[in-house]
C-alpha cells in the first residue's frame, strides 16, 4: 500500500463490518443481501474500534520495531476507544441485525458482541499482509489522535465513497438508498 493513511482505512472499511470476516461467515449468513444506514455503519465501525486495533496490532507485533506505535501504544489506544465504545453498541446492533437478519437477535447480547469483536480480529488477520505494517502504523499513530467518533464517521465516509462504483451485493457498506443522505 503506497499512503498510510489510505492503508488504514481500507483495513478499517474492510474489517469493521461483518462480513469482512470471512468466506464461512458469509456462506452461512448472506450479510450483503440487505443494506444498513449511515449512522448504523458509523455506529459499527466505532463499535469495533477496540478490536481492530488489537487485531491489528497482534498481526503486526512480530514485524515491527520494538518502539513502533502498534507496539507501544495500541492497548491505550484500544482502552481509550473502548470507553466509546458501547455507548454506539445498540446502533451497531441494529447494523448487525440489518445485515444478517433479525435470527441472530435471538443468541443474546454477550454472545453478539463477543461475535462482532472477534469477527473484526478474524478480518484483521486474514487481511494485513506483513509488508504493510509500517505503513498501518504510521496511519494508526496518525489517526490516534482523532476521538472515536471522528473515526468512526470517517471510516464509514470513506468505505461507502470506495464502495460506490460496487454492483448491488459487492459491498458489506450497502447503505440504504433513502439513508445515503443520514
Amino acid at each position: 500500500m503506497r499512503n498510510a493513511i489510505a492503508a488504514l482505512t481500507a483495513l478499517l472499511a474492510a474489517n469493521a463490518a461483518p462480513a469482512a470476516s470471512g468466506e464461512s461467515l458469509q456462506k452461512a449468513v448472506d450479510l450483503t443481501a440487505t443494506c444498513m444506514t449511515r449512522p448504523q455503519l458509523e455506529a459499527l465501525i466505532t463499535y469495533a474500534l477496540p478490536s481492530l486495533i488489537e487485531g491489528i496490532a497482534r498481526k503486526c507485533s512480530g514485524t515491527l520495531a520494538p518502539d513502533a506505535f502498534l507496539r507501544t501504544s495500541s492497548g491505550a489506544l484500544a482502552e481509550r476507544y473502548r470507553a466509546d465504545s458501547e455507548r454506539h453498541w445498540p446502533m451497531a446492533r441494529s447494523a448487525v441485525l440489518s445485515m444478517a437478519g433479525q435470527e441472530l437477535g435471538g443468541l443474546g447480547e454477550d454472545t453478539e458482541k463477543a461475535m462482532v469483536t472477534s469477527m473484526v480480529g478474524i478480518g484483521i488477520a486474514s487481511a494485513i499482509e506483513p509488508k504493510d505494517c509500517g505503513d498501518v502504523n504510521d496511519a494508526v499513530e496518525l489517526l490516534s489522535p482523532l476521538p472515536a467518533d471522528n473515526l468512526g464517521r470517517l471510516t464509514a465516509m470513506l468505505a461507502i465513497i470506495g464502495s460506490k462504483d460496487d454492483k448491488a451485493g459487492e459491498s458489506p457498506f450497502a447503505i440504504c438508498p433513502a439513508a445515503e443522505g443520514d
